[in-house]
């Protein structure tokens, strides 16, 4: 360890900073992401079915390496490239990403920013297409990878959350454009979200996000929206047995309810105004006599005698009637409704139960927030690599919520008797903060490598990685492997260089 003083404070002159880069990380969650990902092999299932043309006998930073390397990185909220070259010198970084054993990775240093960015262009070259597909498949195999180091079954019931939204650009990003909705700038994203029984708060078997692909940014809600949902819906199925859309009012059309019909799949959707459906939601809009709850109500009502002449079949439609106070406390001149149609059956989804699957959906949103908490910039210079970008940024995400879903399960397994209650309360922004981003300092000894924790973060460390210990590790997943030794090239940094 360095003994090289830097400075001193003023205010108290014998406080010292001294720099020990060597042996101190501030992102020991590096190691938690890698034991998961030890698990599940979401890098190395990803490394295996991309090409790589690099020579092998040249390579010193595998593709497993590198993904390792990005994956936790963006996981952990680096969102920067230029993060990669910082990143290469941290150690929880070099023992989490490095791909071979012992204590060796410690004194390694991981690949610089341009590494990085061959890897994008690698991803999405546009002469090797199946690299971006096995990126975009990777999505679903990390659900299914979590789903089943847990139980090889499916869920009964798992649903699907699919919708759009702006993510804001700079400059002349190909493909972006100007939304006069929202006044930006902005790619417009559809993204699918699988969670088991409707509920992101029940107990996990494995949810995040299933299928993702980048769009214009004029782009309408609905476009590309039925091929979106044929892959979403067979990657759905390898999940859950049967598989049901819920979908928000811009997706309302004919076709898709059509489509997701034929496949045998259900949905529920949020219909738009017609004149119609309003005629028929009249008798109910009436407020009861007595006082209205202090909180309002919502009334969920079957309608009858309504189908759209485009529809195949009739499906049923409910009425939701809302009538909540204003922020001065009284009422609106009159109740908010809105109507919901699907193809469930009424047992066991009656009206009421219909809405409150609905309203779920709203956890799923909170997942776009999160995810943008990620702060992804795309910004490159083809839309490819944009779209690579905006996926390893799903993947990154659904590892992190899937150790975040094991944090929230987890107990301290010292506690007696041994607690089995599921444990909430943990936002991803939370989450990173106190367990990911923790600091540890490195000792080095008899070829070990010991991180010691802050014992603030110590309880929660050891519950999470006695419930890791009891995943089952996955067929293709690897640790760590043996291979001829690479130098760093002559110009490679051995240690962390300042840069303006």
């Amino acid at each position: 360890m360095s003994e090289v003083h830097l400075h001193h404070f003023q205010f108290n002159p014998a406080v010292f900073v001294r720099d020990a880069s060597p042996r101190l990380t501030a992102d020991a969650g590096a190691l938690l992401l890698r034991e998961l990902d030890h698990k599940l092999g979401v890098a190395s299932h990803l490394a295996d079915r991309i090409y790589d043309p690099r020579d092998p006998a040249k390579i010193r930073y595998e593709d497993t390496v590198l993904l390792r390397q990005w994956l936790y990185a963006r996981a952990l909220g680096h969102a920067r490239q230029d993060d990669a070259d910082r990143l290469a010198h941290d150690p929880a970084f070099r023992v989490a990403a490095w791909n071979r054993p012992g204590d060796r990775p410690l004194d390694e240093r991981l690949a610089s920013q341009p590494s990085a960015s061959r890897l994008l262009a690698r991803l999405a070259n546009p002469d090797i297409p199946g690299n971006l597909e096995a990126l975009r498949d990777s999505l679903a195999h990390s659900i299914r990878a979590h789903q089943q180091a847990h139980s090889s079954a499916r869920v009964r019931f798992g649903v699907v959350d699919t919708d759009s939204f702006p993510i804001e650009v700079h400059g002349k990003q190909p493909g972006a454009a100007y939304h006069g909705y929202y006044k930006k700038t902005i790619y417009s994203p559809l993204v699918a979200c699988f969670c088991a029984c409707g509920d992101f708060n029940a107990p996990r078997l494995g949810d995040g996000f299933l299928h993702a692909t980048l769009r214009k940014g004029n782009a309408a809600p609905a476009s590309g929206a039925a091929h979106f949902l044929r892959r979403a819906s067979a990657h759905a199925h390898e999940l859950a047995v049967t598989v049901c859309h819920r979908l928000d009012a811009g997706f309302a059309d004919a076709k898709l309810f059509n489509l997701i019909d034929g496949m045998g799949d259900r949905f529920v959707c949020r219909l738009p105004h017609n004149a119609v459906l309003d005629r028929l939601a009249e008798p109910y809009l009436n407020r009861p006599a007595h006082r209205p709850p202090k909180n309002g109500y919502f009334k969920a009502i079957e309608l009858s005698g309504y189908r759209n002449p485009k529809w195949k079949r009739s499906y049923r439609v409910v009425l939701v009637v809302v009538d909540e106070p204003l922020a001065d406390g009284r009422l609106d001149f009159g109740p908010r409704f809105f109507f919901l149609v699907t193809n469930l059956s009424a047992e066991p989804f009656d009206a009421s139960a219909l809405l409150e699957l609905y309203r779920k959906r709203g956890t799923f949103e909170d997942r776009l927030g999160e995810w943008n908490g990620l702060r992804v910039n795309l910004s490159q210079d083809t839309f490819r690599k944009n779209e690579a970008t905006l996926l390893l940024s799903l993947l990154a995400f659904n590892l992190a919520e899937a150790l975040r879903g094991e944090m929230e399960s987890a107990r301290d397994p010292r506690e007696r008797p041994p607690a089995t209650t599921e444990e909430g309360g943990w936002d991803m922004e939370r989450f990173r903060r106190v367990v990911l981003r923790s600091g540890a300092r490195v000792l080095k000894g008899g070829r070990r490598l010991w991180f010691d924790v802050a014992d603030g973060v110590a309880p929660l460390w050891r519950a999470l990685l006695e419930r890791l210990g009891r995943l089952r590790p996955l067929a293709g997943a690897r640790g760590a492997a043996r291979r001829g030794y690479v130098p760093p090239p002559e110009h490679a940094f051995l240690r962390m260089t300042y840069r303006m």
